[in-house]
């Protein structure tokens, strides 16, 4: 990759194996939408306009120093063409490919994470952005820049929150979760901790959390904590790994568990490849007669 410097804006060329759009608007982050003058996103407290021609990247407003966030969160320096050309190279595997070309899994702050992907259970992608954005207005701090903009609050802007005030926003039955997680990170709980240790264990200490379910936790350890072997399973993800490996059929919880780890340390990745053919193609799904 080449990176050109100027004025609050890098230029990135030479990316490849990346559709920053597919990415962005896929449901693994939510605060992202398209404008008239790119896609526009907050991450944490840093807002950002990208657009992308061919191979290059362009994101402003963007300091030289947090060249390298973006390049972490965007996951930049991974070699995703490799991956591709793994599932490409599948029997199985490889019918979801056109359907998942350029889709990256973006590293997200732990905290954000947590919190979204907790208000997602049993959401939609739409209906999650929303209450997001509507938390931000509520507890985070305002921002003027290419957009004005809220940052993602703090744990303890989170936590001094009441859950009648969380339940207006629309986070429902989520509330009490939302505010005693964000507790727990405010009395100083180190999500960051999660990331060096085994998949298994960091799963467990997450299952510890308010709100928190297998399927979240491994979003969080996805999407936020590196863990590129955690494998989120929804409905959608249910009906296409019984299609793919199952005949249809319902594995046991050992069978999903031992496929889960036969597709290697980027199952994850790849779980993201099935998981957007799967909704492309409506897999499982009667269709109308």
């Amino acid at each position: 990759m080449d990176i050109i410097h100027s004025d609050k804006r890098i230029e990135i060329r030479g990316v490849s194996h990346f559709d920053a759009a597919a990415s962005c608007m896929c449901g693994q982050a939510f605060r992202w939408k398209n404008t008239d003058r790119g896609i526009f996103g907050v991450v944490g407290d840093k807002p950002m306009l990208l657009k992308q021609n061919g191979q290059s990247l362009i994101l402003e407003p963007c300091d030289e120093a947090d060249i390298g966030f973006w390049i972490n969160y965007f996951d930049l320096g991974r070699n995703y063409e490799s991956i591709e050309r793994l599932i490409a190279d599948d029997d199985i595997l490889s019918v979801c490919v056109p359907y998942s070309l350029g889709i990256r899994v973006f590293n997200q702050p732990p905290f954000e994470a947590l919190i979204s992907f907790i208000i997602s259970a049993n959401n939609n992608i739409k209906r999650i952005s929303g209450i997001i954005e509507r938390l931000c207005v509520l507890a985070g701090e305002y921002r003027e820049g290419v957009y004005p903009y809220y940052a993602f609050p703090t744990p303890e802007a989170v936590c001094a929150l009441t859950e009648e005030q969380l339940t207006s926003i629309g986070t429902g039955y989520r509330a009490p979760f939302i505010k005693k997680s964000a507790q727990i990170i405010a009395d100083g709980y180190d999500l960051e901790k999660l990331r060096s240790i085994p998949l298994d264990e960091a799963r467990r200490e997450l299952l510890k959390f308010p709100g928190v379910g297998p399927k979240v936790a491994d979003c969080v350890l996805l999407f936020s904590l590196g863990h590129t072997d955690a494998f989120p399973i929804d409905v959608w993800m249910g009906r296409a790994m019984k299609e793919l490996y199952f005949d249809r059929q319902e594995p046991t919880k050992k069978e999903m568990e031992e496929k889960v780890k036969s597709l290697g340390q980027y199952s994850g990745i790849i779980q993201q490849y099935i998981f957007h053919y799967a909704r492309n193609v409506q897999i499982g799904k009667k269709q109308p007669v």
